[in-house]
């Protein structure tokens, strides 16, 4: 099997990804082109009067249903071929669309008058299209090839050897090149190729170097993350430790396990232990955002969504029970479609917004939980009527440890984390969130918060590794 693979790109994914985009291009402009080539054969026909030949004729519909044939066939199979190095794989398929193209294009020109055709810039062209794909080698063969070719042709029609057809509509009086013009345009046409071919990979060389550069930069960057955050958690493990162990003292003292206490001493007493829950609750956010980082989770499996939130909904009961709040889920889609992800990212966002909705909402408040769809999306609703965030913070409420001004911190515990780990969650899942306040079922006293959330039931592409490609349809 003849290796197309540059070195540099042999276990690049980017390279992969771009033959295989760069081959679907290519196949669509092809359809173009025979209906630009149709197009000219009947305003030429018709309009300026060409006169072909029922020779001509005949070899440009021969020829362009040859092209559609075989690009058809491309399409049709394009998705089965592999981006194996070692196996045939798609830029064995480039090289077969070029040689075709190309001795398609050769007969094109041929039967236009060779020399005069008014096609023969097109090899130009598909040289420009073969160094963004191929390795220069083939291109620089297919260069000569082309060289070559056409001065065989104008030595068989110089000699009268075959027929030449040009178009008299065209051309007018029939007339004969000197050697000396053929052998100029030869050198000149071949000059053409060649530097264009040069030009035009080396440039493309060049940005597929600097792509691996940068990719290789981004994994630099990401192993540095990664190693920031194995540290974090590594010192807010350690700092989790002596607050547990505070908070233990302090219940111990609350319990009057070592003596009575005064109501005043009590009261103090209350107040740390509200403030190491806090803190807790700080660290315990942190450690999650942390451990989100650092897992390489794949967005793949099957999630039952309606499944998840009855789930969170079942835990937070004695909440709901205790403030007397009206929970309601709603699932109004027409048929219960799963989605693909990461079942334990989404039921951590999703908790995260239902216990948010249940905790600013007042005591007999509401909760909505809706789910809907449009065409290929999920949308998640969770709509209360609580106190709100003021319309100048909605922006920055995803900020790390930001929490709305409007909150009564010495009562409602949290860390501001909860969002900003949602934000994170539903990006992975290539989603969009949305918060509004006042809700849709809130009022002047209690505006509310509605936070909305979509979710694409099917992703465009498909997660990779260095040396398989992604589908595009």
């Amino acid at each position: 099997m003849l290796s197309l693979v540059p070195d540099w790109a042999y276990h690049y994914g980017e390279f992969w990804r771009a033959i295989r985009v760069r081959n679907l291009w290519f196949i669509r402009l092809r359809y173009l082109a025979l209906l630009i080539l149709v197009t000219f054969v009947l305003v030429g026909e018709y309009l300026l009067k060409f006169r072909l030949s029922p020779i001509q004729l005949y070899a440009i519909a021969i020829i362009a249903a040859t092209i559609f044939l075989y690009n058809a066939i491309i399409h049709a199979f394009r998705l089965r071929v592999g981006c194996d190095p070692n196996k045939f794989n798609c830029l064995h398929t480039s090289l077969i669309m070029i040689i075709l193209d190309l001795i398609e294009l050769l007969l094109l020109v041929y039967f236009t008058g060779t020399i005069e055709s008014p096609l023969i810039m097109l090899f130009v062209f598909h040289m420009i299209i073969g160094s963004m794909i191929l390795p220069g080698f083939i291109v620089y063969s297919a260069a000569v090839i082309i060289s070559v070719s056409t001065s065989i042709l104008l030595i068989l029609e110089h000699n009268s050897i075959i027929p030449n057809y040009r178009i008299p509509g065209i051309v007018g009086i029939v007339t004969f090149h000197t050697p000396e013009y053929e052998l100029v345009f030869l050198l000149s046409f071949s000059f053409m190729l060649l530097v264009s071919v040069y030009i035009t990979n080396k440039i493309a060389r060049q940005l597929f170097q600097r792509e691996q550069q940068l990719r290789d930069s981004l994994e630099k960057l990401k192993d540095a993350e990664n190693t920031k955050q194995r540290y974090t958690l590594g010192v807010v493990h350690e700092i989790k430790s002596p607050v547990i162990a505070v908070k233990s003292i302090i219940d111990l003292l609350l319990g009057n396990y070592v003596g009575p206490i005064s109501s005043e001493v009590s009261e103090k007493l209350q107040r740390a232990r509200l403030r190491s829950d806090e803190a807790l609750a700080l660290i315990n956010d942190i450690l999650k955002f942390s451990r989100i980082k650092l897992l390489d989770i794949k967005i793949n499996e099957l999630v039952k969504v309606e499944e998840v939130i009855k789930n969170i909904i079942d835990v937070h009961t004695e909440e709901v029970t205790e403030k007397e709040i009206n929970l309601v889920f709603n699932d109004r889609r027409k048929v219960n479609r799963v989605l693909f992800g990461a079942p334990l990212l989404l039921e951590l966002a999703f908790s995260n917004l239902i216990s948010n909705a249940l905790k600013y909402s007042l005591q007999k408040g509401e909760v909505f939980v809706t789910l809907t769809e449009d065409t290929d999306l999920l949308i998640i609703e969770i709509s209360d009527n609580g106190i709100g965030i003021p319309k100048n913070e909605q922006k920055e409420i995803f900020q790390h440890f930001y929490r709305a001004t409007n909150v009564n911190k010495s009562e409602v515990e949290g860390s501001g984390m909860g969002l900003s780990i949602t934000h994170e969650i539903i990006a992975k899942h290539h989603g969009e969130i949305k918060i509004t306040s006042p809700s849709k079922i809130g009022n002047e006293n209690s505006p509310g918060t509605t936070v909305m959330i979509k979710l694409p039931y099917k992703r465009k592409g498909i997660e990779i590794d260095t040396v398989t490609c992604e589908e595009y349809s």
